[in-house]
């Protein structure tokens, strides 16, 4: 069976962490234990503080978490069930309300009383059947295909129309990169001021 043995560099970090010398001269104590002063070993502990130093009571009402196991009575083992307590233990026996018989085709499927047959509904009733109004306002939408009128079929663009369509024209970015006058700036814009407006938006907000 071949082990395997630590290097020099697993023994060496292995080691543990040395005081420097500097803290060991500098330090205030030359005991890790901390000093007692004969003060506090002759002091008498304040009525405050012995009664702080009793432990939390439980409250009036705290119940203890009942044992896993329960144990059961011998009257209890030998108790016999009431009439009662049998028929409570019986499930209820609900009729069923959602499905109904079919029937004859020409039979009703929920059987109507004469007197619903008669009714005759309120002026209410009436007045709440009415299907919801569509507000005057209301525009329906609009066909994905309308017809195009022919002052429009006929119209002709404005040189002012026609110069904005027209894309603007650019050098491509590997060859404006190289030049220097690419992105000019106008004279009128080197010598603008500011308007009391400009200066007041470019604050920044104080918070």
């Amino acid at each position: 069976m071949n082990l395997g043995f630590p290097s020099d560099r697993i023994l060496k970090l292995a080691e543990p962490k040395k005081f420097q010398l500097a803290y060991l001269q500098k330090r205030a104590r030359n005991s890790p234990e901390w000093p007692v002063t004969p003060a506090a070993l002759t002091c008498e502990a304040s009525q405050r503080v012995l009664d702080l130093a009793h432990p939390k009571s439980m409250h009036p009402d705290f119940i203890q978490a009942r044992e896993a196991e329960t144990h059961v009575t011998d009257t209890a083992k030998t108790a016999r069930v009431s009439q009662r307590i049998k028929h409570l233990a019986q499930p209820q026996v609900r009729k069923d309300s959602w499905c109904y018989d079919r029937g004859h085709p020409e039979a009703l499927i929920w059987p109507v009383s004469k007197s619903a047959q008669q009714a005759t509904a309120s002026s209410r009733t009436s007045e709440l059947a009415k299907e919801k109004q569509v507000s005057p306002k209301y525009l329906p939408v609009r066909d994905a295909e309308w017809p195009v009128s022919k002052a429009a079929k006929h119209t002709a663009a404005t040189p002012r129309t026609v110069g904005l369509s027209k894309p603007s024209k650019r050098p491509p970015m590997n060859i404006a990169q190289f030049n220097p006058d690419a992105f000019t700036v106008k004279e009128s814009a080197k010598k603008a001021f500011c308007s009391s407006r400009i200066l007041e938006l470019a604050r920044p907000i104080g918070r």
